[in-house]
């Protein structure tokens, strides 16, 4: 088997799909990221969008995302299974505001 330079791989989007969450708290993002392996998996994720890289054989996956709402990144969980990356994160700001109970 060759060593393929990192640079000789072609460049790949992967498919993002951007949802909120069911309590409207945040969003779930899904990256497909078939081939890859986790090992490789570089998630970059900032208030208003995030990059991910990961190497498959003969290729790899490159794409930066920017979000509609900002989001905490230091809350941000992912987890990455059979070629699907799943990210959960909050959004910065409530979506509802703050209830205010009325006296």
């Amino acid at each position: 088997m060759t060593h393929h330079h990192h640079q000789d791989k072609r460049v790949i989007e992967p498919l993002i799909n951007v949802a909120h969450n069911s309590d409207d708290t945040g969003l779930e993002i899904r990256v497909d990221l078939a081939g890859a392996t986790k090992e490789t998996v570089d998630l970059d994720m900032g208030e208003k969008g995030f990059c991910v890289k990961a190497d498959a054989e003969d290729f790899r996956y490159e794409n930066c995302f920017m979000l509609a709402h900002d989001v905490k990144p230091d809350a941000a969980q992912a987890t990455f299974t059979s070629g699907l990356l799943r990210i959960s994160v909050p959004f910065k700001e409530s979506w509802h505001g703050h209830k205010v109970t009325i006296q």
